[in-house]
């Protein structure tokens, strides 16, 4: 039976600390290459996640702390008043790098809050320390995700997942493949349908090659195949990954998953949001107030499969919202570290995070 070790082998950890830089997986050479990249500059991790190399949002957190790690590494002067100041700065600019992802701000600040101004060396000491522990409390959520997720799995189940809410979206483990991994690793017979998510095709990039080393079947499926799949019966269980989560309940995910919730709800399909709490917005009630990321429209008119090949026209126009906001009252349940919740019962969450 395959166990963690197993899987530990198959799958590396996606963002690593190491003593003067942060290794990441290269998303962007998946599947045809696993390939390490070392961030050796903050600004290293800023154009890591705006050029795709890092994504999901768990990774996305853990490489812009990350930055703060290495802003504060490569600080010289001595004045540790200065120095807050200049990390304050950093984390600002880390932010920006993407918009809709609230575990890259909980990452920032998180290594940020309270930190005592003493001195510079023990100032940097600090956030070391407190990058290690997100790193490893990152996983550690992940395992727990998989074990509630795992008791709603029965043997014989066929999964439906959008884009890549897996170990390479997470530290390791991942979120929406966590109770996958888990039911893998129970023995129970399952398989795994993937979205191919357009455009960047995260599904079937980055989540095909978890399958497939994993040992895991799977079949990939174009996006819009999803109405076709279940209303023939092939999908038993929906369970997608998240951006944001609105305390509400209201979920910012990848481009695509609101109407496979509706589509979920049509055919009265189980649909699952698996998240670390850290997802969680509880500074507002609903997703109407998440802000949506646009992206290049050359996403969409070049190819990514055929070296940004065009696929339209030239001078058409584009528009590239790459989430879209589905509603609670669509979603089944929240799967956290903390357990399985329905979307209007995420306040008992807010005290435990």
């Amino acid at each position: 039976m395959k166990n963690l070790n197993y899987l530990r082998k198959k799958l590396p950890l996606t963002v690593e600390l190491r003593s003067d830089h942060v290794l990441i997986i290269d998303q962007t050479k998946l599947p045809g290459k696993l390939k390490f990249l070392k961030l050796k500059k903050y600004p290293d991790a800023i154009s890591a996640i705006k050029e795709m190399q890092v994504r999901g949002a768990q990774a996305i957190g853990a490489v812009g702390a990350g930055g703060i790690f290495l802003a504060g590494y490569s600080y010289k002067k001595n004045n540790a008043s200065d120095f807050y100041k200049y990390l304050q700065k950093i984390a600002k600019e880390i932010i920006k790098a993407r918009p809709t992802a609230v575990n890259l701000a909980w990452g920032v600040k998180t290594i940020l809050a309270d930190l005592e101004i003493t001195s510079v060396l023990k100032m940097k000491a600090e956030i070391k320390h407190r990058y290690k522990n997100i790193l490893e409390q990152g996983v550690g959520h992940n395992l727990k995700i998989g074990e509630y997720g795992n008791t709603l799995i029965k043997s014989g189940m066929t999964i439906l997942t959008h884009c890549n809410a897996g170990s390479l979206s997470a530290i390791w483990f991942g979120t929406a493949t966590a109770p996958i991994f888990q039911a893998l690793m129970k023995g129970k017979n399952i398989k795994v349908r993937l979205d191919e998510t357009r455009p960047w095709l995260q599904g079937s990039r980055l989540t095909a090659w978890e399958m497939e080393r994993t040992g895991i079947d799977y079949t990939i499926n174009i996006d819009s195949a999803v109405g076709y799949l279940m209303s023939h019966g092939l999908v038993d269980m929906v369970i997608v990954g998240a951006d944001h989560i609105a305390s509400n309940g209201d979920t910012a995910n990848k481009i695509g998953t609101y109407p496979l919730a509706l589509m979920a709800h049509e055919w009265k399909i189980p649909f699952y949001v698996a998240a670390v709490s850290a997802t969680i917005d509880f500074s507002i009630k609903t997703g109407a107030l998440i802000k949506i990321e646009e992206r290049s429209g050359d996403e969409i008119l070049r190819d990514i499969r055929y070296k940004y090949q065009p696929v339209s026209p030239q001078g058409a126009k584009s528009f590239n919202p790459i989430f879209d906001i589905t509603p609670h009252k669509l979603i089944t349940g929240i799967i956290t570290e903390y357990g399985i919740s329905k979307s209007d019962a995420l306040n008992l969450i807010k005290g435990r995070v």
